[in-house]
Formats: C-alpha cells, structure tokens, sequence
C-alpha cells in the first residue's frame, strides 16, 4: 500500500514537472506573437504570453503560474531585443503568475468571475508598477515611463480575457488541473 502511495506521489510530481515546462514554453511561444505598440520610451509589445500566464496560473495554480510566467517572459526577453529587460521581466511576470494563482483558484479549484477580477487587478498593479519602476531604472527619466502605462493596461485586459476564457472552458471539463 505504501509502495502504491509513493508510486502515485512520484506520478504525480513527474507531471507537474512536465505541465509546469509545458505551459513555460507555451508562455515563451505566446510571447513571440504580438504586436508592438509605440511610445515615448521606445515602444511596448502586446503578446499572448500574457493570456497563457493566466491561463496556467488560473488551472495549474500559483506556482507553476510563477514559474511559467517568470522564466517563459524573462526568455523571451532574453532572447530577444529586449534583453536588458530580462531580469525585470523574469521578476514582475513570476510575482504577476504567484498572485494569479493564489487570488483566483478557490481551494476547490473553481474559478469565480470575482476573484479572477481581483487577480487582475493585483497582477496590473504588479505589471504597471514593476514596469514603471524599470523604465524608470533604465531610462533616469520620472515622467516618460508613464507613456507605457496604457500599453501595460492594454497587454493585462487582453491577457485576462483571452486567458480566463481558456481555463474556464478546460476546467469546465475538468481536462486539467493541479497545485494550488
């Protein structure tokens, strides 16, 4: 009886590992599509790694959300032109996929309207402030980075509306799920 125990738990670890590398290179893949939007600072770049946050956030929990978001956006980063963000991105989009898991998945695993707007709202804070900060950092210049506020808020509706809809029509057939 043991044996069987461990036998699940080792089953059960071996595919959070592989969803969790899944849905990261479903967040680096998503990232890829997009489109840049222009501002003072260069310009932003709405993509669909943004939804796929969500969307593992939302059915596989907080922290493969984290993981995803964190190290999926941050390679992108890296492997793009915008590779002096990567250690910026690689922290705002880990705390933005931590806090969607945990504000939205009930303990269930059910998703409400309510708590996906409430992690919405945190992850935006997170994005816009973090963002904020960094072109701040980057760029010695106070006012500028408030020319990508828009875009951020822009990335954060699509990516809760395209994001939420997909966990909500996967956790409706209870495909998937796991962690919280």
């Amino acid at each position: 009886m043991a044996s069987q125990s461990k036998n699940n738990s080792e089953r059960e670890h071996i595919r959070t590992i592989v969803i969790t590398g899944l849905m990261t290179a479903l967040v680096f893949a998503g990232s890829r599509i997009g489109f840049h939007t222009p501002s003072i600072t260069g310009g932003g770049y709405v993509h669909l790694g943004t939804a796929f946050m969500f969307f593992t956030a939302f059915v596989f929990g907080r922290k493969a959300g984290a993981f995803a978001a964190g190290v999926g956006m941050g390679l992108f980063d890296l492997f793009s032109e915008y590779a002096v963000w990567a250690p910026f991105t690689f922290a705002i989009s880990l705390l933005m996929g931590y806090f969607a898991g945990k504000i939205a998945r009930s303990e269930d695993g059910s998703l409400s309207f309510f708590k996906c707007g409430m992690a919405f709202v945190v992850c935006t804070f997170i994005k816009v402030s973090g963002y904020y900060l960094t072109e701040v950092i980057l760029y010695q210049n106070l006012v500028s980075p408030l020319a990508s506020i828009p875009g951020n808020i822009t990335q954060m509706l699509a990516g809760i509306v395209i994001g939420s809809a997909l966990a909500a029509a996967v956790l409706k057939q209870k495909a998937l799920s796991f962690g919280k």
